[in-house]
């Protein structure tokens, strides 16, 4: 008998629909008799494991919004158990009730990776990815809404799994969170993925699950020309899902902008206005076919508008008064396609992305008696490409396959001066030129398990031809990676990981050329940069309310930007500085108490080393905290002061705050954001000659209005069951 009570179990399962499709994010709980003994959420895949679990008879409750709750009963009397497929059915949505089941939390931490779920988040439904990503821990953005993760800059950026043609940091402030399912952010990414990037952000974008018909609209109206409107349609059965999406937005931000400079002794004072917009909207399909039992075809679609401006007038006080009015807007088409083949283990796709670029920059000072001083102006136009095939197979121990990458990218540029006495502007420079990268990889993995202890290896090797103008470069390369975890009880895991990384220069990082970007500033570029390389280790500690992580990354041919002043110019160039280390921890913890309270709080801290000519440190932390009362959330955010190789950026603290209600199949979200009007950055930089602070503070208030329809009519009817008991506490 004692012995009998000793022994512990390990079950698997799997949630599916009708259909046999994974059903991802199910909620569960396990019962012995009355008892709850352990629960949580199954992965995207459906997946669940319940691990050191005595031996015994236990029931397994699954739970999803539209769909009937499944309880399977099973004893437990081997040291695994594999319960196979579990289907759940779903039921039809009275409109006239509102059912309310457990939902994820916000942030989720599962299988090396952070997931986040925008429609939990009620400080960022209306927002858009950027603005999500600035609320999650360890992740911090600057003034030119650049991202940084973990005291680092380079990350890639997947939607649904696969590169976007436009630049990360124009694609996130595109993308609306009313389209987002959830964001993966995945740290340590193993030899399985693509080497580019520290990190890879991967953004999930909606479709319909259930069989039948399903509908979504969102529309929102806000402060300072904030408005848009979002649908999700989409009609499934057994043998076809097919859905599309389709969104309309304009993202408006205005600012406050001040800004002092000392430059070889003359001060100079600059105050005024400015603004940030982006105008997205456009059409997605997506569709999937079962051609057989075991092959499945998807395709996935979309064209989108897509753009960024940025612009504004200001007055400066110096040796001369001037006002100056300056503008940058980019814009264009981006058209993305996918072709997939799905086959037990077998998984391939092509897909294939564009964009085109159309800029126009121009800076304007203007004198007292309203006469133009100086003016420039500059144009960029040029498309993107991105090719792309993948074959991968895995049978869930051998994983191994192929992954082909072409981007080609051409840039035609020109910059005008304005002559003053012939009042026109007058061509300066005017330049093209083509970059080109071809990246061929193949990697193999293994994963299995020893007891409590889980483990995968993996190794990748990449080739890349780089070229641009007539500068190439040859290189290869090779990524391990390992991650160990060991499962001491039921709801305490310890992990260990490790991996190496590459980050390429930007294109614009590396062009031959010396761009003139207005009146006092120009920028170089440096074909001769090489690739960074990273060597990264975490070890964790994860239950069931935190997730605490030490890491440390070490990064070779570190790329930085020097600026300097020269011949009445600042110029602003790239170059491979040295190396730089990071020492860093993560604590967070999340707290569920029934459907009504959630809390949960993390912080991040991170030392960073720069070892070139000289050694430049800098230490700094970040803060997230988010409490949700009934239909209340607060979030509130700070950040510590970050050093870079010639200046600093301050700190800056704020709190946003969200009210949502529920009326039949309606959800209405009042979000205010920096409601006690603190959220400001303020930078400076600092070298030979010259000293500059600037500060930028948006305008205030920033409340939206959101309203979001839901309907469906799926396949079968009957009127909900209403639960009495709450799962707490997951």
């Amino acid at each position: 008998m004692l012995f009998t009570i000793l022994q512990s179990s390990t079950i698997t399962l799997n949630v599916i629909d009708e259909k046999n499709n994974p059903v991802p994010y199910c909620a569960y709980i396990v019962y012995k008799d009355t008892t709850k003994v352990a629960g949580g959420y199954c992965n995207e895949n459906g997946n669940i494991k319940i691990e050191n679990l005595p031996y015994g008879i236990y029931k397994i409750q699954i739970d999803h919004l539209g769909y009937e709750t499944k309880t399977v009963q099973v004893e437990v009397n081997k040291n695994f158990l594999d319960l196979g497929n579990i289907q759940i059915k779903p039921k039809g949505i009275i409109l006239k009730e509102q059912q309310v089941i457990a939902q994820p939390p916000i942030i989720t931490y599962e299988q090396g990776k952070r997931v986040i779920k925008p429609s939990e988040d009620l400080t960022t439904i209306g927002s858009t990815a950027l603005d999500i990503l600035k609320n999650v821990p360890g992740v911090s953005v600057d003034n030119n809404d650049n991202i940084q993760i973990r005291g680092s800059y380079n990350y890639t950026l997947y939607i649904n799994g696969r590169p976007t043609a436009l630049d990360p940091s124009d694609a996130l402030k595109q993308i609306p969170s009313s389209q987002i399912d959830r964001i993966e952010i995945i740290t340590n990414p193993s030899a399985r993925y693509e080497a580019e990037g520290n990190t890879i952000i991967n953004i999930v974008l909606k479709t319909t699950r259930e069989e039948g018909l399903n509908y979504s609209f969102n529309a929102r109206l806000g402060t300072f020309e904030n408005y848009g409107a979002n649908l999700i349609f989409g009609i499934s059965n057994k043998k076809l899902k097919f859905s599309t999406s389709l969104n309309y937005n304009n993202f408006n931000f205005k600012n406050d902008i001040n800004i002092r400079r000392e430059v070889s002794g003359n001060n100079f004072q600059t105050t005024g206005d400015g603004y940030r917009n982006t105008n997205p909207y456009g059409i997605r399909v997506n569709l999937d076919y079962n051609l057989t039992k075991k092959d499945i075809l998807s395709f996935e679609g979309g064209l989108s508008h897509w753009n960024f401006d940025f612009g504004g007038s200001t007055n400066t006080e110096g040796n001369s008064n001037y006002r100056t009015d300056f503008f940058s807007g980019r814009s264009g088409l981006n058209a993305s396609l996918f072709l997939g083949w799905n086959r037990d283990f077998i998984n391939s796709g092509f897909s294939y992305s564009t964009r085109g670029i159309d800029e126009l920059s121009y800076n304007t000072d203007i004198s007292e008696n309203n006469k133009i001083i100086n003016a420039t102006k500059s144009t960029e136009e040029g498309p993107v490409n991105n090719y792309r095939f993948n074959f991968d197979f895995d049978n869930k121990n051998l994983a191994f396959g192929y992954l082909g990458n072409i981007i080609n990218r051409d840039d035609r540029y020109k910059f005008y001066i304005y002559d003053t006495t012939q009042n026109i502007y007058v061509l300066k420079s005017n330049y093209s030129v083509n970059f080109y990268r071809f990246t061929n990889g193949i990697y193999s993995s293994y994963n299995n398990n020893y007891k409590k202890i889980q483990y995968q290896l993996g190794l990748r090797f990449e080739n890349t031809k780089r070229k641009i103008a007539d500068f190439e470069k040859d290189y290869n390369d090779i990524f391990p990676s390992f991650n160990i975890s060991y499962k001491l009880f039921q709801t305490y895991q310890f992990y260990l990981n490790y991996s190496r990384r590459i980050s390429h220069p930007r294109p614009w990082q590396l062009e031959p050329f010396e761009v003139q970007l207005d009146q006092i500033s120009k920028r170089r570029g440096n074909p001769n940069l090489n690739p960074e390389y990273a060597n990264s280790i975490e070890l964790g500690l994860q239950t069931s309310y935190t997730d605490a992580s030490i890491y440390y990354r070490k990064v070779e041919n570190t790329i930085d930007e020097i600026t300097t002043y020269e011949n009445n110019y600042f110029i602003t160039y790239p170059e491979n500085l040295g190396f730089s280390e990071f020492f860093g921890s993560e604590f967070s913890i999340n707290f569920k108490k029934g459907r009504f309270m959630e809390f949960s709080s993390s912080i991040n801290t991170y030392q960073q080393n720069l070892y070139s000519n000289k050694k430049t440190s800098n230490f700094s932390y970040d803060l997230r905290t988010t409490i949700r009362l009934l239909v209340l959330q607060l979030t509130g955010v700070y950040n510590s002061p970050r050093k870079g190789w010639q200046g600093e950026i301050s700190q800056n603290y704020y709190i946003d705050a969200g009210l949502r209600f529920l009326y039949r199949n309606f959800v209405f979200v009042l979000n205010f954001s920096d409601i006690l009007k603190t959220n400001r950055i303020k930078s400076e930089v600092q070298g030979t000659n010259y000293y500059q602070t600037q500060e930028i503070k948006n305008k205030w208030p920033s409340i939206q209005f959101i309203m979001i329809y839901n309907f469906q009519v799926l396949r079968k009817y009957q009127k909900p069951q209403q639960r009495e008991e709450e799962m707490e506490g997951f």
